[in-house]
């Protein structure tokens, strides 16, 4: 095999897993960037207190004081800052939501340009605040553009994929708080207070083993309905899921969800995509992302009539501060666990 053989063999066979694989990646990326960044949002107070501001909070006093665009400032002060409670509901449901599509792969297009929104809307807020890296928002927006634009040519995600993550979501739990016991929610893993990995996983992972195991066993009892049920089942499983975790999601306070455990918002958004991606049927119209047709005329053995084509089949499977979106500081994120006294 001579050289350029050999390097045209390796250019296909990296494009081919590129387009195969690079939508998941982006997809998942983004998914993660948004349920990363929800759980720090803790209503009612959002951040603000007799102590002074502080997460989503002091997002909007940098809103206040390091305007971005013309009016920005007094939007902030006198709509925003008075109403932060609902600014926060309206903030965490809409990032929750871009975390739940995102993860389930369902109404991927309408996840991405919700993406692009809410990037912009973070962008004017706080890329002119103290120790922000304005650029952070600006790939943000080009992330979500990637996800819209390379949608229409990737595979649909099947349910049992996310039923797989959400096994691997709850083992993950359980590793970073053993040894607290079965109720016990410090992190005897990531324990630091390192942007990276500490906060990341305690934003993402926030627990106990018990609630790990729940999880788990909830990923285990999707996976076998997604291989076992007809889709009239798996979808009544899915909606009774989806308002699970809505009804959880809804119950996030001080103390975390009304299930206790040391639950977040990232659980009930894990649920949620479970249960989606069980109720909605993935769209199997979508072509191969190597270009290539998925039916191929067989050779033709009579002139008269052609053989039938055969294949058309494929799989649908395709497996502020250091809290804040991307900047570098800012204002600190509720970990009640972590607060004194």
């Amino acid at each position: 095999m001579n050289a350029d053989k050999f390097t045209g063999n390796v250019a296909t066979a990296v494009d081919t897993a590129t387009a195969r694989w690079a939508p998941t990646v982006l997809r998942w990326t983004a998914a993660l960037l948004w349920l990363g960044n929800v759980s720090w949002k803790r209503p009612p107070s959002f951040g603000r207190s007799a102590d002074g501001c502080r997460a989503l909070c002091g997002y909007t006093n940098a809103g206040i004081e390091h305007g971005v665009l013309p009016g920005a400032p007094w939007l902030f002060e006198h709509v925003i800052s008075p109403h932060l409670w609902a600014f926060g509901w309206i903030t965490i449901l809409s990032e929750g939501t871009l975390a739940i599509l995102l993860m389930s792969g369902r109404y991927r297009r309408t996840a991405a340009a919700l993406g692009i929104l809410q990037s912009i809307a973070i962008l004017v807020a706080v890329a002119n605040a103290p120790d922000e890296w304005y650029w952070s928002y600006l790939l943000m927006i080009a992330l979500h553009v990637a996800v819209l634009t390379t949608t229409p040519g990737s595979r649909p995600q099947a349910a049992r994929v996310m039923a797989a993550v959400t096994i691997g979501f709850g083992a993950a739990m359980a590793i970073v708080h053993s040894g607290e016991g079965l109720t016990g929610t410090r992190f005897t893993l990531f324990s630091g207070r390192t942007g990276l990995p500490d906060d990341l996983a305690k934003n993402l992972f926030g627990g106990s083993v018990a609630l790990g195991l729940i999880m788990a066993a909830l990923g285990a009892a999707g996976l076998v309905a997604a291989s076992r049920l007809d889709i009239s089942r798996q979808r009544m499983v899915g909606v009774a899921l989806t308002v699970v975790g809505a009804v959880l999601f809804l119950t996030y306070g001080p103390d975390g969800l009304i299930l206790r455990l040391g639950s977040t918002t990232t659980t009930a958004c894990v649920i949620i995509a479970l249960g989606l991606g069980l109720a909605i049927q993935p769209d199997h119209a979508e072509p191969e992302p190597s270009g290539r047709s998925s039916t191929s005329a067989a050779p033709i053995t009579d002139q008269r009539r052609p053989a039938a084509p055969y294949g058309g089949g494929r799989s649908a499977d395709e497996l502020g501060d250091r809290h804040g979106y991307g900047g570098k500081a800012g204002v600190q994120a509720d970990h009640p666990e972590e607060e004194p006294g």
